[in-house]
């Protein structure tokens, strides 16, 4: 057998304290192969990769509970598709959730920019490299159409949008300008327009989607409303992010002349 490692050796290797090693130990992720004489935690060489795994997948966000799923499977040679698959996409997923906000600043810096830029008129030209830094705000690579992406988005929102009527509704949406902003619990996002197709458009998915919250109870749906400047969609849920995604990259594939 190979030789053993103390709780002490153990945790130097891998730079961690003791006490984390016995915290794991305590949530069933790792285990002692044995103890000495004294009483003395001792472990396989092994284990120093079981917690560089642990390590590794905390780092990427996973819970514990998580964790222990995959290496259960992992060291009982039982890890199959559908359980890294449901453990992974439920993180992707809110690592998309977190990276919409971002989003949302990020777009709606680049608006705030131009708004500027268009209020001087051409009293006042920017200088180039102002001109430079603005369609770099603008040109945000985590927003660009990109139809896999879309087709996925769609597919997670588990309702009508990833329908047919669904499809047809948001395709003359797309190119709309769009603010976006967060309020509370709520997402809103406003289309800067006064056509009436646009408008009810945005009212159809509304309803689409409301029929659809009412019996699959896994988001709120999306609320239509007006204002002065145009058409209003208010989308609640931890959820709602998805929206939010969709109509940024409705904005850009209209301006890139593609289709949903």
């Amino acid at each position: 057998m190979s030789e053993t490692l103390t709780i002490g050796q153990l945790a130097k290797k891998v730079g961690l304290r003791t006490s984390a090693l016995r915290y794991y130990e305590s949530q069933g992720l790792l285990k002692p192969l044995e103890r000495s004489d004294a009483g003395y935690r001792l472990y396989e060489p092994e284990a120093e990769q079981t917690l560089r795994f642990i390590q590794r997948a905390q780092r990427l966000g996973f819970s514990l509970e998580d964790i222990r799923k995959l290496l259960q499977n992992l060291q009982a040679g039982n890890l199959d598709d559908d359980t890294v698959l449901e453990v992974a996409q439920q993180r992707y997923f809110e690592l998309e959730r977190q990276m919409t906000q971002s989003l949302v600043l990020q777009h709606e810096l680049g608006l705030f920019l131009q708004d500027l830029r268009d209020s001087q008129g051409k009293a006042q030209a920017w200088s180039s490299t102002l001109n430079q830094f603005l369609e770099r705000v603008c040109a945000n690579p985590l927003s660009q159409p990109d139809n896999d992406t879309f087709d996925w988005l769609l597919a997670q929102s588990g309702c009508t949008l990833n329908s047919p009527a669904g499809r047809e509704i948001l395709y003359p949406l797309q190119g709309q300008h769009t603010h976006i902003w967060q309020q509370d619990d709520s997402y809103h996002i406003l289309i800067v327009s006064k056509d009436e197709k646009i408008g009810k458009a945005l009212e159809d998915l509304a309803d689409l989607e409301a029929e659809c919250s009412v019996h699959a109870h896994h988001h709120n749906g999306p609320q239509f409303d007006t204002n002065d400047e145009g058409y209003l969609l208010i989308v609640r849920g931890k959820n709602a992010f998805i929206y939010v995604r969709l109509f940024l990259m409705l904005e850009e594939m209209g301006n890139h002349h593609s289709k949903v």
